[in-house]
């Protein structure tokens, strides 16, 4: 197979001079109110001397996988794209911050399309559409040439419903919907995923559900499905969540089932992490955590989550995630003492032994956020005149010597 620099996790010809460097914060007073301490939002942020990214090395990483086989695509090697799609989906390999690369390429195959969906260009995405078709007729027999027009036409069809005004989808407009998805369904099911062994092809028939009938009957067998071929796969999990949530084929007691489900499914291969998977996506789509969610179990996966890669990404993602809440506790802390006692317990593991470097993608609170979580963690020694500095596996404080 063609292995690009990308698949070898260094920087690649359109990565370069992608990766910013360390960056200036500044804070909003209005957080003074809640932060701890008595400490000021900007003197917290002035004493950070760890380095801080707009955007983290694994998205970066990740565009410059798109970027390369995107290239790839415009330059008509289709053969090399299969190959290399082939090669990456059956044997998992995976990105930094636990991304499947197989998606990215596919991606990548897909850009011009995508390019013209984001600019709701329809015309020229049916015309991309047919290209990539072109490509299927080309390798009829070949599962992952099948999954890239699939998943395109997949996409087209959720951009449209989604571009139209609320409770005015034309009959035309859900006319070409469904019959996208049924093309997409049509190729998908000449192929068998188990037999294959293609995540990639299991993920992308679990895409189908929005445009059929029976999506409530088979949600949960093509979710099975996917995860006995990559348990270690996180997207897996956030799909089937967003599935379960209140609002089309689930609720709120049934998603927490889900979410034991999967960890059940998956804890000899990354612990609790499922669970965390599942709540992450519940908050970024509820906007506030499931009231069903057990606190305490909830912060023990999160840590499964962080070490099933050990990366920077997702140990930003978990500070973001925990300062959220403590900052929520913190408004009544009288009333939520205990829940915030847990939760401060996981955010200082976190900035003490995993983060080492902040990535502001990952935080959804920006600054104001991440002044927050410094402060929570390592307010009184920053009020003895510490600094944060980089230590060991995550941060620590030091009181510079002059």
């Amino acid at each position: 197979m063609l292995v690009t620099p990308s698949l070898m996790h260094v920087k690649t010809r359109s990565g370069r001079s992608q990766q910013e460097g360390a960056i200036a914060l500044r804070a909003d007073a209005a957080l003074s109110a809640i932060m701890p301490d008595g400490l000021a939002a900007d003197q917290v942020l002035a004493r950070l001397d760890a380095p801080v990214l707009r955007l983290g090395a694994e998205r970066t990483e990740w565009q410059c996988i798109r970027d390369d086989h995107a290239a790839m695509a415009a330059a008509g090697e289709w053969a090399d794209l299969l190959e290399a799609l082939r090669y990456t989906d059956q044997e998992r390999v995976m990105a930094s911050g636990g991304h499947r690369v197989a998606p990215l390429i596919s991606e990548g195959m897909r850009a011009a399309l995508s390019g013209a969906i984001g600019r709701k260009d329809w015309a020229a995405a049916q015309a991309e559409l047919a290209a990539l078709e072109g490509l299927h007729d080309r390798n009829p027999e070949d599962y992952c040439a099948a999954q890239v027009v699939a998943q395109g036409h997949i996409d087209l069809a959720l951009a449209q419903g989604k571009s139209a005004t609320p409770g005015q989808i034309s009959r035309d407009l859900l006319a070409e919907g469904a019959s996208h998805f049924e093309r997409a369904e049509a190729l998908l099911t000449r192929f068998d995923p188990i037999e294959e062994m293609s995540p990639l092809l299991a993920a992308t028939r679990y895409a189908l559900l929005p445009g059929i009938e029976d999506a409530a009957s088979v949600c949960r067998e093509w979710y099975e499905d996917w995860v006995d071929l990559d348990p270690e796969d996180a997207f897996a999990h956030a799909a089937h969540a967003r599935n379960m949530l209140p609002g089309w084929l689930g609720s709120l007691t049934g998603f927490e089932r889900e979410a034991r489900r999967a960890v059940r499914m998956t804890e000899g291969v990354t612990g609790k992490a499922a669970y965390a998977v599942f709540h992450i996506t519940g908050v970024e789509a509820l906007g506030d955590l499931s009231p069903t969610i057990d606190l305490e179990y909830f912060c023990e996966a999160l840590a499964d989550y962080q070490t099933a890669t050990g990366c920077q990404h997702r140990a930003n993602i978990a500070a973001n995630l925990l300062a959220g809440i403590a900052m929520e506790y913190r408004r009544d802390p009288a009333a939520s003492a205990y829940q915030l006692t847990k939760v401060r317990a996981a955010l200082s593991d976190v900035l003490w032994n995993r983060l080492r470097e902040v990535q502001m993608d990952c935080w959804t609170r920006g600054s104001e956020g991440l002044a927050f979580a410094m402060a929570e963690v390592f307010g009184p020694a920053l009020k003895r005149g510490a600094r944060i500095v980089r230590r060991g596996d995550g941060l620590g404080t030091l009181v510079r010597r002059t």
